[in-house]
């Protein structure tokens, strides 16, 4: 049994009394955060115990110290960056010692070797502030200002280029180095930057990539207090073309996607089956957009290759594009929800809105060649027109993005919103998720995974999940990094 009265002392003794709270209000409200949605859409089965703490570090030595005091109370440790992932990551399962890193936030800018290295606790927002203003950006601003870049680009977040010759599907890919406080305390730093003096430029310096092991891992092998990224020049030119197809015209428009990309254009494409009212209308069609960035003579001449493209493929080119132009400003603002006419919402180009926290999401995805995508797209309308969700209600989101050199692998979602106080719709959501979660893991569908989602998919592995327990027992002998994600599933009493 653990003595709280004397770990709370001692965590005070680290980080200070403003800076531990026990507060049973504050253990609620930080677990109802990270939980989210995620509960009403399914994603966790097991309800999270709460934590018996909150601290907030300021500093790795006091992540180190407060990881050393852990392990001698043998205490779970739950590492967080905003709280705003869909894939219950930071969520509570066997209690412990929840870390809030927002204190830790500065950015430090290399110039000369054209890279970043952030801690935990920077955002999208104070990224821009501090990078836009010089030229620079750090990773495309998909994300509301209020998430953490580093609980995203470790975790899996898609990297989407404005201007790249060269595109890698995920954030976690780019990294060039890591600075990881072990299980048991130790300071660990990845890369080039390792040897002493040196700086962070290469992932793979002395051999293997060590610092692969900790990325998409959940925190469950250690916590990450600094990433080493690449540093991007915001281009000169950029320009969104934006296009239409009829709902009968999905095949076309996945055609229009697969050439264009097959033609080495780097940068994004995107489509949507919305139904959504936009100052007071309506659209029923699919919206089709490709993202160009770069010289004025390069930017015109992908706008009317794209342009040519989409008309044959059955087509039409809108005048004057809806979205705005890249401002930088992450002003997006959402609309109204009504939960049967489906009233979504409309961000900004460079920014996604998150909807009310009263809003359930229910989004089945998938990923794979184009045939394959089309194949799940349709077996996913039918899933959900069997749980009684009217095709009205959805919306299709369809992806594609060079990964540089391989050919284009295109990503498709379907979501729709419900009431999260609405029993009925809740347990309806979980009812579509756990039927398509079984359906795209027979078909070997890979996907980010969720508690709920890794007690399926994982012991499928074979030995590959085999040698992450391994790893997970040596690295963390006391089982004390966020238990109950991954490659830890078995609960144990404490």
């Amino acid at each position: 049994m653990v003595n709280t009265s004397l770990l709370y002392e001692k965590l005070i003794g680290i980080v200070g009394s403003e800076n531990v709270t026990a507060k049973e209000i504050v253990m609620e409200a930080y677990t109802a955060t990270a939980v989210g949605r995620l509960d009403r859409a399914g994603a966790l089965i097991e309800k999270p115990k709460k934590p018996e703490f909150v601290v907030m570090p300021s500093s790795t030595q006091q992540i180190q110290a407060i990881i050393r005091l852990a392990n001698a109370y043998k205490v779970p440790v739950i590492p967080m960056g905003s709280l705003t992932s869909e894939y219950a990551d930071s969520v509570p399962l066997e209690g412990g010692i929840m870390l809030d890193m927002k204190k830790m936030n500065h950015i430090e800018l290399d110039e000369e070797s054209m890279n970043v290295t952030i801690e935990p606790g920077v955002t999208y927002g104070q990224a821009f502030r501090e990078l836009g203003s010089k030229g620079y950006y750090i990773a495309n601003q998909a994300l509301p200002a209020n998430v953490s870049i580093m609980g995203a680009t470790t975790q899996g977040a898609p990297n989407i280029p404005l201007d790249h010759t060269k595109f890698v599907p995920y954030h976690s890919s780019l990294t060039i180095g890591l600075e990881v406080v072990l299980p048991t305390g130790e300071l660990l730093v990845t890369g080039s930057a390792a040897l002493p003096g040196a700086k962070p430029n290469q992932a793979r310096a002395y051999g293997p990539d060590v610092g692969a092991l900790f990325l998409a891992a959940q925190g469950t092998l250690g916590i990450i207090t600094k990433q080493t990224l690449p540093l991007h020049q915001i281009p000169a030119h950029r320009h969104v073309v934006e296009g239409a197809f009829k709902d009968e015209s999905f095949r076309g428009l996945t055609r229009t996607m697969h050439r264009i990309m097959a033609d080495n254009l780097n940068g994004m494409i995107w489509s949507e089956m919305i139904w959504a009212r936009y100052n007071g209308q309506e659209t029923q069609q699919w919206e089709f957009f490709v993202v160009l960035g770069g010289s004025k003579e390069r930017v015109k001449f992908n706008r009317e290759f794209a342009e040519k493209i989409i008309k044959e493929e059955g087509g039409t080119i809108k005048p004057k594009s809806r979205m705005l132009e890249l401002e930088w400003d992450y002003s997006g603002v959402p609309v109204g929800f009504n939960y049967e006419e489906m009233v979504y919402w409309r961000p900004r180009a460079n920014s996604i809105v998150i909807p009310p926290t009263d809003v359930g999401q229910c989004t089945l995805m998938g990923r794979g060649t184009y045939d394959q995508v089309l194949e799940l797209h349709d077996a996913a309308l039918k899933i959900l027109a069997k749980h009684g969700v009217i095709r009205r209600r959805i919306r299709t989101g369809f992806l594609a993005v060079r990964e540089a050199p391989r050919a284009p692998t295109p990503t498709f979602g379907l979501s729709y919103a419900y009431d999260a106080h609405d029993t009925k719709a809740v347990e309806g959501a979980k009812a579509i998720m756990e039927e398509w979660r079984t359906y795209a893991s027979a078909r070997g569908v890979h996907y980010r995974l969720t508690p709920t989602d890794a007690k399926r998919v994982m012991p499928m592995l074979g030995e590959y999940y085999e040698l992450l327990k391994r790893l997970k027992r040596m690295l963390d002998p006391n089982r004390i990094m966020n238990p109950g994600k991954l490659m830890d599933l078995d609960r144990e009493s404490r």
